[in-house]
């Protein structure tokens, strides 16, 4: 009798191992075909559009400006240097500003401001022979140098500071590169686009 009961107790011992292994191969049998189990995705980092339509619209101005200004300079007859000292004429100032537009890059507050820098140049004009480097023509007003990679103007990023419907921004060109460091601009919102409003080369960056 004792042989026989350990017998039926290792007989009983095989037959519940057995279920709890089929239990768990069926259990998980289950969960692949009717409990579909999906690997969450890295969820993307949030993209700030205000970052990217201002690097948009820098970038924009540059290379339309690197493809027109061949076209521009020729447009330079805005200072009229008949006399001794030279004069601003305001209508030509105007219809060469109008050219800007074409860049669908500024607002009217840019060539407005740029009409303000050329009527504060005409002042020292005043004191400046039509024959020399005039106030203004110093170096290239929209890349601040003679020469340099205009590449880079086309490429670099930008830090912001932002203040309802207005930003400063700083174009982050290398300052270790042919440049010579950083451009600061003014922008604004128009119609959900950022535009420019002045000129790189004059105003300041507040951090």
């Amino acid at each position: 009798m004792l042989k026989m009961r350990i017998l039926m107790f290792f007989v009983l011992l095989i037959l519940g191992l057995t279920a709890c292994v089929g239990g768990g191969e069926k259990l998980a049998a289950g969960i692949g075909d009717n409990n579909k189990v999906e690997v969450a995705k890295p969820v993307s980092p949030v993209v700030n559009q205000d970052s990217i339509s201002m690097a948009e619209t820098i970038h924009t101005f540059y290379k339309w400006y690197g493809e027109s200004g061949k076209h521009l300079i020729t447009k330079i007859i805005f200072v009229n240097k008949s006399a001794k000292h030279p004069t601003l004429d305001l209508k030509i100032l105007g219809n060469y500003l109008g050219e800007f537009s074409k860049s669908g890059a500024i607002c009217m507050e840019f060539i407005q401001n740029e009409t303000i820098f050329y009527r504060a140049c005409a002042l020292a004009w005043r004191e400046e022979n039509s024959d020399g480097l005039l106030t203004g023509f110093e170096a290239d007003r929209y890349y601040c140098e003679q020469d340099g990679d205009v590449s880079e103007f086309l490429t670099a990023g930008i830090t912001y500071q932002i203040t309802e419907d207005r930003a400063t921004v700083q174009l982050l060109l290398d300052p270790n590169g042919p440049n010579g460091g950083p451009r600061n601009f003014e922008m604004k919102k128009e119609n959900g686009k950022w535009l420019l409003s002045k000129n790189g080369c004059e105003s300041a960056f507040v951090h």
